[in-house]
């Protein structure tokens, strides 16, 4: 198993179980941040919000979450989160077939940051010289 965390503009990622066809990890989310927009071919995704305020955006609109919500996304969706507040969430991923592949994803825009009102890609943002070093 995985147990890596990992780091990203919009937060960290904790993975606490991976199996064949399942993967639950926490995220520890930062407020004015954003995940890239991205799809999977297999993976279902449940988000279960258990503080903070986090908005899910689909093609086909918004859903904001408050705790104790939850939120599935199916396949092929179109989705990100946009995080509100800093936030603690499950992500509960798994497949109805098949195993979990970590290579299921297309990303169609990065994630970033909101700073003064405009979303910028991670890329811009380092460019810029305003990533929070910890």
């Amino acid at each position: 198993m995985d147990n890596s965390n990992v780091h990203k503009i919009w937060g960290e990622r904790r993975r606490i179980l991976l199996t064949d066809q399942t993967e639950i990890d926490l995220l520890y989310t930062k407020a004015g941040t954003f995940c890239s927009t991205h799809r999977h071919d297999n993976k279902i995704n449940r988000f279960i919000l258990i503080s903070g305020e986090v908005v899910i955006e689909t093609e086909f609109g918004k859903t904001t979450l408050k705790p104790n919500e939850a939120f599935e996304v199916r396949t092929p969706l179109i989705h990100r989160f946009v995080n509100v507040k800093d936030s603690v969430l499950i992500e509960y991923a798994y497949v109805d077939y098949g195993k979990i592949d970590p290579a299921d994803i297309v990303r169609i825009s990065q994630g970033g940051k909101v700073i003064e009102g405009v979303e910028m890609t991670f890329e811009e943002v380092r460019k810029k010289g305003l990533l929070e070093l910890k």
